[in-house]
């Protein structure tokens, strides 16, 4: 906390975000200290990296909270020959050109584990960086159990264009009011891109590994889970809202809820599968690898037969490693 030019200042850092709260006689006092803390603080650019930076939910025991983390991410190009012709084909159509028609759309991704969807999240992350941000929910369970205010919390969270500024007046120990400004700043901004303004602040809330939320029997399971997850989707609580909510699961597609995978729900509905036996021999003669598989083959276990580790060894694929 400092005063400068009768301007007081309180400024801190958390969880990988600068926050700062300004009090001044006059708002023209107030804009030249934030024009002057933006410069102090100014966000990293992604790009130089080749990283995003992901929210991640949690529940404390004081309640909802944030953190935020920078990851590690392909470009799709990179990535795309690790998927057999039809995931392909179904992936390229979401990472080039995919807007969002409007608010609470559901993105569905399943499939063995192993076949990659992890790693196509990443990229996603990357190719849509320019309007849409990640935010990965840790416990689901908890996210549509009981917490109500969770569930709210997250999806009223303000969006990430770069800067959110909210002002209010106060009293004055001087006399006459004092201005006061609060900025939260993410690290991750919404870059210029070609995208139309009212395509930015989109956010993709993120359910990896959440068959058991998607069953026949889910409301036995977490009460009123599964009604709470199709109000986010496409009822009452996600109108208006720049929600996607994207779920990945190693479940049947026929094993889950008819109500979850029904036409007009589902933005993408995209089945991940195994490489044949003959895209697998290409990818390792691709790789230099003398190895040879007898059939279909998924990505994880080409991964391993490539790097000459036995499958025990095999490397984990989640979204935080």
């Amino acid at each position: 906390m400092f005063e400068e030019d009768d301007v007081l200042s309180a400024v801190g850092l958390f969880s990988g975000g600068v926050f700062a709260s300004v009090a001044a006689r006059s708002a023209e006092a107030l804009a030249e200290r934030f024009v002057r803390l933006r410069e102090a603080f100014p966000t990293p650019d992604p790009v130089s990296t080749h990283e995003v930076t992901v929210t991640f939910w949690t529940y404390s025991p004081h309640g909802p909270m944030p953190s935020w983390r920078s990851i590690a991410v392909p470009e799709w190009h990179e990535i795309a020959p690790n998927y057999t012709a039809s995931t392909r084909a179904a992936l390229d159509g979401l990472m080039q050109g995919f807007r969002p028609a409007h608010g609470g759309q559901l993105v569905l991704w399943h499939g063995d584990a192993g076949t990659g969807k992890t790693f196509a999240l990443r990229a996603l992350a990357w190719e849509w960086r320019h309007w849409c941000s990640l935010h990965y929910v840790v416990d689901p369970d908890t996210f549509f159990g009981q917490h109500a205010d969770y569930l709210m919390n997250v999806l009223m969270q303000p969006g990430p264009e770069g800067l959110q500024v909210m002002q209010s007046r106060g009293w004055s120990p001087y006399g006459g009011d004092v201005a006061t400004m609060e900025l939260v700043a993410e690290l991750q901004p919404i870059e210029e891109s070609n995208a139309g303004p009212a395509e930015k602040g989109w956010r993709l809330l993120v359910l990896e590994d959440t068959g058991e939320l998607l069953t026949p029997d889910a409301k036995t399971v977490i009460g009123q889970g599964l009604s709470r997850f199709l109000n986010v989707v496409d009822g009452l609580i996600g109108q208006g809202l720049r929600i996607l909510v994207l779920v990945t699961t190693n479940e049947e597609i026929k094993k889950l809820h008819p109500a979850v995978a029904r036409p007009g729900r589902c933005a993408a509905n995209i089945s991940f599968v195994p490489l044949s036996g003959e895209e697998a021999t290409e990818w390792l003669a691709g790789r230099g690898s003398e190895a040879s598989v007898s059939g279909p083959t998924t990505i994880a276990s080409l991964y391993a037969l490539a790097d000459d580790v036995g499958a025990d060894a095999t490397p984990s694929l989640g979204f935080g490693d």
